[in-house]
């Protein structure tokens, strides 16, 4: 797909809209910018299923639900607009919307990192999540890693980092633990 060259690397909301119509692949909006990634390997797929399956069964009945990269969510204020797709995220309660998009952060965030974006997961996304009030944002390496990231007084904390062998416990719901086997296997 060719993107229009534009000299000052900004793109309008709807340049943005017209490109990720076209593209087959994952497409997000970064503040002007549009970081664009390829479709995901089996394995990112296979993590990405795992925790979700368990999330749906976990969240079943409850005033939250589970969703993946096939909804966006959007992060806006006065001078910034970021346009994601999170790989998983849980929207608890009446999360307000903005057509099939969410416009309500998300309580959970996991982001499964590739090579190819890993700088974005690690440096701008966690920046704008906690900007916007993610209340836990983890990380997950397809090497059997999860760092967890929560919400302390409006600045993230490292609260956490699981590794092969460890269960991974919410900082937002106490009662919610997945063995990292169950995950990466």
């Amino acid at each position: 797909m060719n993107i229009p060259h534009n000299f000052n690397s900004y793109y309008t909301e709807e340049q943005f809209e017209e490109i990720s119509a076209n593209f087959n692949g994952k497409a997000e909006y970064e503040n002007g910018e549009i970081v664009l990634s390829s479709n995901t390997s089996i394995k990112h797929n296979s993590i990405k299923g795992n925790i979700l399956s368990f999330l749906i069964l976990y969240f079943k009945g409850s005033k939250c639900r589970p969703y993946d990269e096939q909804k966006e969510v959007i992060f806006k204020n006065e001078s910034e607009l970021h346009k994601y797709k999170p790989d998983i995220f849980v929207m608890c309660d009446n999360p307000q919307k903005q057509g099939e998009s969410f416009i309500t952060p998300p309580k959970i965030v996991f982001e499964i990192v590739s090579r190819s974006t890993a700088n974005h997961d690690y440096i701008t996304k966690l920046y704008v999540y906690q900007k916007f009030g993610v209340l836990e944002y983890n990380i997950v390496e397809q090497n059997g890693f999860i760092v967890q990231y929560s919400l302390v007084d409006g600045q993230y904390q490292i609260t956490n980092t699981f590794k092969t062998g460890d269960v991974y416990k919410s900082s937002v719901f106490s009662d919610l633990s997945i063995d990292l086997k169950d995950i990466f296997e």
